[in-house]
């Protein structure tokens, strides 16, 4: 009796990360890491950048909705927030919107503002080498430096972490000729 009950256990213990709504991290390169969350209603693609100084930038892709958050562990960001940051690579300056995420996260772009579809384009460029973009915050934050340039051998990764979060988003068939196995 004691060995089935020993089993469960272990078969519970032993469960994919993702399994539980954590992040199951493929792999990673340089302070940045890719990860597959299958966090319900939607699982995303995480592509995260840790300056291991308490500052994070992410980008989060869902088949839907691209998503870039800003955090600092030191922060305590009021709700309903709103501010400006501005994007410096070498050829352009962008003043982009800023909105509170959660008491330590900011969302750049958020779904509504203008050019927020050039979110999947800066992920794109930056696997194939695009320089890296300095971030100026409104208040008294200093500069922080995104290194876009040290992400590219992580493309595999992320496509494969895509490729993911296509099989198990399909839609479903509702209809008499589907088949439940």
């Amino acid at each position: 009796m004691k060995i089935p009950t020993v089993m469960l256990l272990m078969t519970a213990v032993l469960q994919p990360a993702s399994a539980f709504g954590e992040t199951d991290w493929m792999g990673g390169a340089r302070q940045w890491s890719v990860g597959f969350a299958n966090e319900s209603p939607r699982p995303y693609c995480r592509l995260l950048w840790d300056s291991e100084i308490g500052k994070t930038m992410e980008f989060r892709q869902t088949a839907t909705e691209t998503f870039w958050l800003v955090s600092k562990n030191t922060w305590d960001i009021p709700a309903d927030t709103k501010t400006e940051v501005t994007l410096i690579n070498r050829t352009t300056t962008k003043v982009v919107a800023a909105e509170f995420f959660d008491k330590n996260t900011l969302r750049l772009w958020d779904p509504a503002s203008k050019g927020s579809a050039g979110l999947k384009k800066i992920i794109k460029n930056s696997f194939a080498g695009m320089p890296d973009v300095q971030l100026t915050f409104a208040g008294d934050e200093g500069d922080w430096t995104l290194p876009l340039s040290r992400v590219d051998q992580l493309y595999p990764t992320y496509r494969q972490c895509l490729k993911r979060l296509e099989a198990g988003e399909r839609p479903k068939q509702n209809s008499e000729a589907s088949k439940p196995f």
